[in-house]
């Protein structure tokens, strides 16, 4: 006891684990021989291949996602590690530090073989290596880039399902819902599972209960069905056989991982005991409809559950230690996950959602969480109630802050818009000051018989705006182009002809209309202004009478600016005036 309170909380967690070889791995059948806690001093090297090669893998795996109709991921601890939550067989992972130390006491008492003292060698070599890793709470960590990398290919329907050896709920975490999106082969710390009604309450604090036998599982009644353990249970085992091979509650009184209607349970799987059902079928089912399921963040090394993702068509491993799976899998990339999935996004250019507001879906008050949540893990779901507030926080902070962006953008616009009108005001008021020429041509077919043609345009081909308007103070030549201002010209004709009114757009700096006649007559041309001039002023009428004379005939119209929407008032002018006004102007 006093030994235990001299050492930390997760040496002592380790330390636990270690003792009672309470850590996530078991079988499917009883007839297969339990997983142990192995270490391969031969796989534990991590390996890194050369950015090109990477990034030619990570192209193909982008290229099989956006093909693939239905994939799914298989993770494991390696993509929690960046978390701050170790993993079991890394250079650092608990499973090697345990031989490591295992190795080590053998060498203190001298009875240590030669091969053991080289896979020592190693192990020692590899945690070197690895150096100091970030530390966090299994029950404080948060998703990393890979977790959010996946979580937002879910929600964008390029992945199915996620399938997980890990307890950590940080699946969870990053927003995908159990069952319908994540399973959890090993449980989950969140999770409290009815034996009756199936229902899997997800809480808000690790739901394992402190001080309880490896193999019991029991947590209480359920408050949707009312199951709950039988009169007989004490939680004192009845039988030693208490693992896989027991007949459950039947045999031993305690609740394990395929017991039914005796309450709910911790979903927690420990050495020699069957994954729950509901969870295996899940992977199967999914792992089985798969184009293509990515391996990422494990060694593959419980190789009672390894087989799932090579029930699909296309396996992809990613992970930075070799696996027994490598040369059977059809894309093989090594290197971190984190940086590996970033890279993919990219090439699928889709941006990694944020990580999410969590708030467990049956969470409880503080103050109605169960007496057996020891104090640790009730701090930790008052730290993950206030990581929740925090990041409601920031969510409302972000969106006040994108709404003060769209009412400066707003206002630029704003302004903006008033300089462009103020500009194309001036604009405008400059080719109204100017003149617009109308008139016509003429040439005689036969006596009495004329082709003739309408035209509008600007009457000065180019001017200096700061001439006309005072709001242009620098001085500036500009052509003037009628058709950059006016959409299109009416011409309204003599009723003799059919159609009698015409309209004639153009790109050119004349609006022209040619007809064949005998009389004269007035014409009236009406200009439509463009869209972005129509709000400044209203359409403008011209009229000109017909002259069949050899030189045609042309006068030219000028006015003064008007008002935002209003009409122009003109002033007909022949060219002669026109041109001692201009004279005028220029001095």
């Amino acid at each position: 006891q006093k030994d235990r309170e001299a050492r930390t909380f997760q040496e002592w967690r380790l330390s636990r684990a270690e003792t009672h070889q309470n850590v996530i791995d078991h079988i499917h059948k009883p007839n297969k021989p339990t997983m142990a806690s192995t270490v391969d001093a031969d796989r534990i090297r991590e390996v890194q291949e050369s950015d090109r090669t990477q990034h030619k893998k990570i192209a193909k795996l982008a290229r099989w996602l956006r093909e693939s109709k239905y994939t799914v991921f298989f993770t494991g601890a390696g993509i929690s590690t960046s978390a701050g939550i170790g993993d079991y067989r890394g250079p650092k992972g608990a499973w090697t530090m345990r031989r490591i130390r295992e190795l080590e006491r053998q060498k203190l008492r001298g009875s240590i073989g030669v091969r053991e003292a080289r896979e020592l060698e190693k192990l020692l070599a590899e945690a070197e290596r690895k150096g100091q890793q970030k530390s966090v709470p299994m029950i404080d960590a948060q998703p990393t880039s890979a977790h959010m990398a996946i979580a937002t290919l879910v929600r964008r329907n390029m992945a199915r399902f996620v399938v997980t050896t890990n307890l950590d709920g940080i699946h969870r975490k990053s927003g995908l819902k159990a069952h319908e999106e994540v399973c959890n082969l090993h449980g989950c710390v969140y999770a409290e599972r009815c034996t009756g009604c199936g229902y899997d309450f997800e809480r808000n604090y690790n739901t394992r209960r402190r001080n309880i036998h490896v193999h019991d599982h029991h947590i209480g009644i359920c408050s949707r069905c009312s199951s709950r353990a039988p009169r007989s249970y004490s939680g004192i085992p009845a039988s030693r056989n208490t693992g896989a091979e027991s007949e459950g509650f039947v045999e031993n009184r305690l609740v394990g991982t395929q017991d039914k209607n005796v309450g709910t349970k911790d979903t927690h799987i420990n050495f020699g005991e069957l994954l729950d059902d509901k969870d295996w079928k899940e992977a199967d089912f999914h792992c089985r409809k798969a184009d293509v399921v990515v391996v990422a963040g494990t060694s593959m090394s419980l190789r009672h559950i390894t087989h799932f993702p090579f029930l699909a068509k296309k396996t992809v491993i990613i992970n930075l230690q070799q696996t027994p799976d490598d040369s059977r899998c059809h894309l093989r990339i090594w290197g971190k996950t984190d940086p590996i999935f970033e890279a993919l996004m990219e090439q699928l250019s889709i941006p990694i959602d944020p990580s999410p507001i969590w708030r467990p879906r049956d969470s409880l008050p503080i103050e109605q969480i169960p007496r057996y949540v020891g104090s640790y893990y009730l701090q930790a779901a008052k730290r993950l109630e206030e990581l929740a507030v925090l990041k409601e926080a920031e969510v409302e902070e972000r969106k006040k802050e994108k709404e003060r962006e769209r009412k400066m953008l707003e206002e630029r616009e704003r302004k903006i818009q008033m300089i462009q009108m103020r500009e194309a005001r001036g604009r405008v008021a400059a080719l109204v000051r100017s003149g617009i020429r109308i008139g016509n041509d003429a040439a005689c077919i036969r006596p009495g018989l004329y082709r003739w043609t309408m035209f509008v345009e600007a009457a000065e081909s180019k001017i200096n705006l700061a001439d006309f308007v005072e709001e242009f103070v620098e001085s500036a030549e500009t052509k003037m182009n009628l058709a950059d201002f006016v959409e299109k010209v009416v011409y309204s004709l003599h009723t003799t002809f059919t159609p009698s009114s015409v309209a004639v757009s153009s790109s050119e700096s004349r609006f022209g209309l040619t007809r064949v006649g005998w009389g004269t007559f007035t014409v009236k041309a009406t200009l439509h202004w463009k869209k972005q001039h129509e709000q400044l002023t209203q359409p403008l009428v011209l009229t000109h009478r017909l002259n069949f004379s050899p030189a045609g005939g042309s006068s030219v119209f000028r006015g003064a600016a008007a008002e935002a929407g209003g009409s122009v008032t003109m002033h007909r002018y022949s060219e002669e005036q026109h041109h001692v006004q201009q004279q005028q102007q220029q001095q």
